[in-house]
C-alpha cells in the first residue's frame, strides 16, 4: 500500500474512526495491529525482516538493561570503593558491548546482504575479469523490503541509546514493535529516536478536531508537492540526466534544478504526508525539512534537509569516530610530522569523512552514491578550512553585510547543492564533462531540434509546473517565522475551509495520476 494510491486515505480514515472510539488503553495495540496490516500489503513474507530487527534488538535491550540493574543494584549493596567501582562497571560495559556489537552486526549484516550484496558481487566479478579470470558468481534476486534502512537505522540508535544508558529499555516487545514499525513513517522515515516518541505512542488520546484538521492539510499539501510538481517533472528530469550523449549543454543545467526541485517536491511531499497522518492520531513525529533553499552554506542545507538522518549520522557515527583510538592516534602521529593545529584537525577530517562515506553507502548500492558522499564531504572540509579567509572578507567588505550578498550566498548552496547532486545521476567521468559542456555549447536551445518537445512537457504542463514551484517557494519563505497552518487558523472559518478546498481543486485538477496513484512511488521509498 503507498501513500499516493487509492487505498491509502480509505485506510487512513477507517482507522482514525476506530482510533477515536476504541479504549485509550488499547490504541496503540491498534496503531500496531494497522502498522502490521500496512507492511504486509507489499507482501506477508516481508514482515520476517522487521519482525526480526524487532526482536533481536528487544532482547538484546532488554538484557544490556537487566546487566545495568545488576550492577546498580551491586554498588548499592556492596557500597565499592572508587577504583573498585571503576572495574566493575568496565567489566559489566565490555559484556554489553559484545551484546550490542552483536546486535549491529546482525542488523546491519542482513541490511548489507539485502541492499548491497549484487553490487559486491558485481565489483569482485568485475576485479576477477580485470584480472582475466573466466566466470562470475552468480547470486539470485530478491525484492528489498520497503524502508529497510529506515527501520534498521532507528532500532540501531535505540540499541546504542540503551548501551550507552540515555534511557532504560522497554520492556514490553509489544509497545516496541510499534516503535520500530509505526506505519506513517515505516516507508520513508523520519528517523526517530525512542525517547521522542515513548510518551506520544502510547498514551491514550481523546479525538481532537483540531489534530485531525492540521494534519490533513499538511498530507494535502504534501499531495500537491508531490502529485502537481514532483511526478509532473519527474519523467522530463529523468530523460535528460540518462542521456547526457543527447541532452547536453543548457539541458545540463536544466537537469541539475530539475533533479534537485523534483527530488525536494518528492521526499519533503512525501514527509508532509507522514507527519500529517501521523498528526492526526495525535503524535508529531520529528520535522526532516527546514527551508532548505535558504541556507547560506552547504553544511547550513545539509542540517537543514533530511534532518533525522542528519542528526543520526552525527550522533552514532560523528561523535564516536571523532573521539576512537584511531582517530586518536593519527592524529598524534599526524603532529609530530605537521605540527599541533595541524594533526588537531584529523579527528573531525576522519569523522566527517566516515559520516559522507555512510551517507552515501546509505543512499544506495552505487559508486555514484559513494562518489557523492565523499564529495559532499570534501566540500564541507574544504568550506570549513576556508571559514578564517570568509570572515577576514566580512571585515573588509561591506558588501558581505547587505541583503544581496545573503542572496549571493543562497543562490551559491542552490547551484554547490544541485551540482554535487549530479554525482548521483551520472558516471564521475561524466559529471565534469558535462559541467563543461554547460560552458562551452551553452545557449538557447533549438526547439525544432524535438530535444524539447520530447521532454512532454508542452504548454499547460509547462505553465502549472512552473506556478506550483512558484507556489511551493513562496508557501516556504512564507513560513520562515511562523507555520502557514496557523497563519490559517487566526483567519475566519470561511477563508480557512475556502483556501482549503482551494487546494484540496488544484491537486484534484491539475495533479499527475496514474491506476491507483501509483504510477510513480516516492524516490526515498527505495532507501
Amino acid at each position: 500500500m503507498f501513500l499516493v494510491s487509492y487505498e491509502f486515505p480509505a485506510f487512513l480514515m477507517a482507522l482514525l474512526v476506530l482510533y477515536y472510539l476504541i479504549p485509550g488503553r488499547f490504541q496503540w495495540m491498534l496503531l500496531l495491529a494497522a502498522s502490521c496490516v500496512f507492511y504486509a500489503q507489499g507482501g506477508v513474507f516481508y514482515l520476517i525482516y522487521p519482525m526480526v530487527t524487532t526482536m533481536t534488538t528487544w532482547l538484546l535491550a532488554v538484557a544490556m538493561g537487566n546487566m545495568t540493574d545488576r550492577s546498580r543494584a551491586w554498588v548499592r549493596e556492596n557500597n565499592p570503593g572508587r577504583e573498585e567501582k571503576k572495574e566493575h562497571n568496565r567489566q559489566v560495559k565490555r559484556r554489553q558491548r559484545r551484546l550490542m556489537t552483536l546486535g549491529l552486526l546482525l542488523n546491519f549484516g542482513i541490511l548489507a546482504v539485502l541492499k548491497y550484496f549484487h553490487f559486491f558481487l558485481d565489483n569482485v566479478n568485475a576485479l576477477l575479469g580485470f584480472m582475466g579470470a573466466e566466470g562470475e558468481f552468480v547470486c539470485g534476486n530478491w525484492i528489498l523490503p520497503l524502508g529497510i534502512s529506515y527501520y534498521t537505522f532507528q532500532s540501531m540508535g535505540y540499541l546504542m541509546d540503551v548501551y550507552y544508558r540515555k534511557y532504560d529499555p522497554e520492556r514490553n516487545p509489544a509497545r516496541f514493535a510499534l516503535f520500530v514499525s509505526f506505519f506513517p513513517q515505516l516507508v520513508a522515515g523520519p528517523i526517530s529516536r525512542y525517547d521522542q516518541m515513548r510518551d506520544q505512542l502510547y498514551t491514550s488520546r481523546r479525538f481532537s478536531a483540531r489534530s485531525v484538521r492540521y494534519g490533513a492539510v499538511r498530507m494535502l499539501w504534501g499531495y500537491f508537492k508531490k502529485l502537481v510538481i514532483a511526478d509532473r517533472l519527474g519523467p522530463a528530469v529523468v530523460m535528460i540526466i540518462s542521456s547526457p550523449e543527447i541532452y547536453d549543454g543548457v539541458y545540463v543545467l536544466w537537469g541539475m534544478i530539475g533533479y534537485t526541485v523534483w527530488m525536494y517536491a518528492d521526499f519533503a511531499g512525501g514527509m508532509d504526508i507522514v507527519l500529517g497522518a501521523a498528526q492526526m492520531f495525535g503524535i508529531r513525529l520529528p520535522e526532516n525539512f527546514e527551508r532548505p533553499f535558504f541556507s547560506k552554506s552547504l553544511g547550513q542545507f545539509w542540517r537543514r534537509w533530511h534532518m533525522s538522518l542528519m542528526l543520526w549520522l552525527r550522533e552514532y557515527i560523528f561523535y564516536p569516530a571523532s573521539t576512537s583510538r584511531f582517530s586518536a592516534k593519527t592524529a598524534k602521529l599526524a603532529a609530530k610530522f605537521l605540527g599541533r593545529k595541524a594533526g588537531g584537525k584529523i579527528p573531525v577530517y576522519i569523522a566527517t569523512m566516515t559520516v559522507w562515506l555512510t551517507a552515501g553507502i546509505w543512499h544506495g548500492a552505487s559508486w555514484n552514491f559513494v562518489v557523492w558522499g565523499l564529495a559532499n564531504g570534501t566540500v564541507l572540509l574544504i568550506s570549513q578550512e576556508l571559514t578564517g579567509w570568509y570572515r577576514k572578507f566580512g571585515e573588509f567588505c561591506p558588501f558581505s553585510r547587505t541583503r544581496w550578498y545573503e542572496v549571493f550566498q543562497i543562490l551559491r548552496t542552490c547551484i554547490l547543492f544541485a551540482w554535487l547532486e549530479m554525482f548521483e545521476y551520472y558516471p564521475f567521468r561524466t559529471v565534469f564533462a558535462m559541467s563543461k559542456s554547460l560552458f562551452t555549447s551553452l545557449g538557447t536551445p533549438r526547439t525544432g531540434d524535438g530535444r524539447f518537445e520530447a521532454l512532454g512537457l508542452m504548454g499547460a504542463d509547462l505553465g502549472i509546473l512552473a506556478a506550483g514551484i512558484v507556489f511551493m517557494a513562496a508557501v516556504s519563505a512564507l513560513q520562515r517565522r511562523e507555520s502557514v497552518r496557523d497563519r490559517l487558523e487566526r483567519r475566519p472559518v470561511l477563508v480557512q475551509y475556502g483556501v482549503v478546498f482551494g487546494l484540496f481543486l488544484l491537486v484534484l485538477v491539475t495533479g499527475v495520476y496514474g491506476h491507483g496513484y501509483d504510477v510513480s512511488q516516492f524516490i526515498y521509498n527505495q532507501f
